[in-house]
């Protein structure tokens, strides 16, 4: 019992490690820098991206989520220590918090990778904007509509399609 619930802990924990996920993404057309490459300004430019457009808002929750579920792997198999697994729990969450720094790095590094400190510059004044603004507050709304509308269309366009291959090969003499 003890071993899978510690494999489902490591589970839960290599799930929730950003580096590799995060730079699995397309390859940039040019040649990729290295890391190190990277000028602090290009850096802090990239960071400006990502607070204006609230790029990493939903990453705050994964440490509370990685608490909450290892806490419930441990209670489920131990309930009599529930108290004892809770407070170990957040004494290890909350040790683990400086860890977020690393993720808003990586962050900071897939931007840069991808546009040139002007670029980068460029698109932190946009969204910054009162245009920007309205975008990142729309872009959710906009973005469920047109998954609607493609959707709609999607079905729409597949109904025709069998409705019209039907119809010909019926003109064949098929009987379907």
């Amino acid at each position: 019992m003890r071993i899978s619930a510690l494999a489902a802990i490591l589970a839960v924990a290599l799930a929730s490690v950003p580096a590799a996920a995060q730079n699995a993404a397309p390859a940039a057309p040019a040649a990729t820098p290295a890391d190190e490459d990277f000028t602090p300004s290009h850096l802090k430019a990239a960071s400006r991206v990502i607070a204006a457009v609230k790029g990493d808002i939903n990453f705050d929750e994964i440490l509370p989520g990685v608490a909450a579920q290892t806490r419930n792997i441990f209670t489920r198999t131990n309930p009599a220590l529930t108290r004892e697994i809770e407070d170990t729990t957040t004494e290890v969450a909350i040790e683990m918090v400086p860890r977020r720094v690393q993720l808003s790095k990586t962050l900071e590094l897939i931007w840069a990778r991808r546009f040139s400190e002007e670029e980068l510059n460029a698109l932190a004044v946009f969204f910054e904007g009162p245009l920007g603004k309205k975008y990142i507050e729309t872009f959710p709304v906009v973005g469920m509509l047109s998954v609607g509308a493609s959707n709609e269309w999607e079905q729409g366009i597949a109904a025709d399609m069998v409705a019209e291959t039907r119809k010909r090969l019926r003109e064949q003499g098929h009987a379907l």
